[in-house]
């Protein structure tokens, strides 16, 4: 039942959200729709602690001095919560759209608006990572985050994917530090899950920034080897006996989403009661 209100409350509020912002872009500057995004990431925030009774961290923002906020954050991608954690922390944000959804007619002008990096997924590989590198600098030149997920996709509890090195160009070409993010608010909002979890802690933790001039190899392996241990860390921190054990059994293995149903086998037939 608190899942089924949960997600009335989100996608009305989100509804009503998303059409203030496509009018407000057609008379506002960009300033007004990031404190749009802002104020929709904090009602999430609001409904996600009253109807799920969960507990919201943001750790890591010491880090930084006043005034001062990671260029370039690299995070895990492990719920549609995440997302609005990092508008939440920094509203300015700019994240990668595709061109296509830029030329739509109503959220189009909004996307513009809001300062994302616009790339065109018929124009190759080499020119959408030029587009994206090339707009990842003006984006930092005005002193906003840029948002990257190296493995490109929302992942289970403990799932790995391959690192993408497009990361790696973006950080070698804006010359900026790379600020890792391990999280665990799939523990209350599992990827793309209509049953959210009840009384669990959401953590979006702000790691200790890798500073530029790594060659590839060492950047990639450094970047991975901190999102995962970090994301671990919390998800133990934070997780149910049974969930960390499922988490620990995908991420041991190195499994991706895909292998999940077959690591959930593995866990069903070590319990004891399986061999009665």
């Amino acid at each position: 039942m608190r899942s089924l209100i949960f997600n009335v409350a989100f996608f009305s509020g989100t509804f009503v959200y998303a059409l203030v912002i496509i009018i407000a872009a057609s008379f506002s500057g960009q300033a007004t729709l990031q404190g749009l995004l802002h104020r929709h990431a904090r009602f999430l925030m609001l409904i996600v602690r009253t109807i799920l009774g969960a507990r919201i961290e943001i750790r890591g923002r010491e880090r930084f001095g006043p005034g001062e906020k990671p260029l370039l954050v690299v995070s895990k991608h492990q719920s549609e919560l995440d997302a609005f954690m990092q508008f939440y922390a920094y509203p300015e944000t700019a994240a990668v759209a595709m061109q296509q959804l830029a030329n739509y007619p109503l959220i189009g002008p909004a996307i513009r608006k809001l300062g994302f990096i616009i790339v065109d997924v018929e124009g190759g590989k080499t020119n959408q990572l030029n587009s994206v590198v090339e707009g990842s600098r003006q984006v930092m030149a005005e002193g906003r985050p840029v948002l990257i997920y190296p493995e490109g996709e929302l992942m289970r509890l403990g799932s790995r994917q391959r690192y993408r090195t497009g990361v790696y160009h973006i950080y070698k070409g804006t010359g900026q530090p790379a600020t890792p993010v391990a999280l665990c608010p799939g523990l209350v909002w599992p990827q793309r899950r209509w049953t959210k979890h009840y009384g669990q802690t959401a953590v979006y933790e702000y790691l200790e920034p890798i500073p530029p001039g790594l060659d590839q190899d060492t950047f990639m392996a450094e970047l991975e080897r901190r999102i995962e241990e970090g994301t671990m860390r919390l998800i133990r921190e934070h997780g149910d006996p049974e969930v960390v054990a499922q988490a620990e059994e995908r991420h041991a293995k190195g499994l991706t989403n895909d292998d999940d149903v077959t690591v959930e086998s593995l866990i069903q037939a070590r319990r004891p009661d399986a061999a009665a």
